[in-house]
């Protein structure tokens, strides 16, 4: 076979390749759409009464009729504070959308002074979130940490308007564009989720 066929068979074949792998932005956007579909549950949401930073008392079942995104996390956490540009992006996204709520559940602190190192922690990062504390209790125990089964931090948790948990992850990988299109999806499915 001459070399020039060879080239043209070998350029062919790469580019049927590349455009077979290749998808389109709507393809990616339908096969998250469903890939997350199948991701989906039904479980009731348990409730929690948590102090924000300022000492002001936030209750979930006082948040029924939202979609709530629940996102548990330490101080000491490197993988929490890594999806934290994402969840600005993501809270950034939805500031507007009041059938929407971020709730930042900072838990197993182990310093003395959890409330000021949060603060501090929240100043100096420049991220805006409503953060709530779920401090240990005379028992040495974490309640809302707990009543969710959380086993490793971040563990995050979407919420949907009836208060059930329509999706749970834990952990944070992949940039942050992927990560503010997956909660995007996850918050538009639990919005329309019955």
């Amino acid at each position: 076979m001459k070399p020039i066929i060879r080239l043209c068979l070998f350029m062919l074949s790469v580019i049927v390749c590349t455009s077979l792998r290749a998808q389109s932005p709507a393809n990616k956007a339908a096969a998250l759409h469903h890939k997350l579909l199948a991701e989906m549950i039904a479980i009731p949401a348990p409730n929690f009464t948590l102090k924000n930073l300022d000492g002001n008392v936030v209750s979930l079942k006082d948040l029924k009729g939202k979609v709530i995104v629940l996102d548990f996390w330490s101080t000491w956490c490197v993988p929490c504070k890594k999806s934290f540009p994402a969840m600005q992006l993501a809270v950034n996204t939805y500031k507007n959308d009041p059938s929407v709520k971020f709730l930042f559940i900072h838990t197993w602190e182990t310093t003395k002074t959890p409330v000021e190192d949060v603060k501090k922690y929240m100043a100096q990062s420049g991220f805006n979130f409503q953060v709530l504390m779920d401090l240990k209790d005379e028992a040495g125990r974490n309640a809302a940490v707990e009543a969710y089964g959380v086993s490793a931090i971040p563990a995050k948790f979407i919420i949907d308007k009836a208060g059930n948990i329509v999706f749970k992850l834990t952990g944070f990988t992949g940039t942050d564009a992927d990560a503010l299109k997956e909660i995007s999806e996850r918050i538009n499915l639990a919005k329309n989720h019955k």
